[in-house]
């Protein structure tokens, strides 16, 4: 059966769920060495980011089962966030999220998006090389990427096996 997958502006009401999805996702890295410690999106970050039409729901069948966030960093769209309910994963609803994301960015006059993640988890940057994401070597990092690596260190993140990833768009 295919599914009926709708990509809408997530909303207020649906934070708790955001936050659930978000849970869901993470517990994937549970296993994984360096892996980031659980945390979502806080309340009142969810919701300006929703007032400002930064997250996207996927909803299948009437049910959230995944959503985006692309934010900023100095001013550069930033995937902030992708997560998919584990029982949903693997279907392309990953995929179509991350694609509205770049298409949204794209529409705003982007030249570019970056994100950071696992280097060595295959649902993360070996992911996001299908979609054109490549490795920023570290010599190129913006004063911009430096402050987020030195603010997810400080949280806690091991930076060993992260790694800042851009997409630049073809003009």
């Amino acid at each position: 059966a295919a599914m009926s997958l709708v990509l809408r502006p997530a909303r207020a009401t649906e934070i708790a769920r955001l936050q659930q999805i978000e849970r869901d996702a993470d517990s994937r890295f549970d296993a994984e060495p360096g892996a980031p410690p659980s945390d979502v999106i806080p309340e009142e970050h969810a919701r300006r980011f929703i007032e400002q039409g930064r997250i996207t729901a996927a909803e299948l069948d009437g049910e959230v089962v995944g959503w985006v966030l692309l934010g900023a960093i100095d001013g550069e769209p930033c995937i902030g966030q992708l997560s998919v309910a584990v029982a949903h994963g693997r279907r392309g609803i990953g995929a179509a999220l991350l694609e509205k994301a770049l298409d949204d960015a794209r529409a705003r006059g982007a030249r570019s998006v970056v994100l950071n993640t696992q280097r060595d988890v295959p649902w993360n940057a070996p992911w996001y090389t299908r979609f054109g994401f490549e490795v920023v070597p570290e010599d190129a990092w913006s004063p911009a990427l430096r402050a987020v690596t030195d603010q997810q260190r400080a949280a806690g993140l091991d930076w060993s096996e992260r790694v800042h990833m851009r997409k630049t768009f073809a003009r």
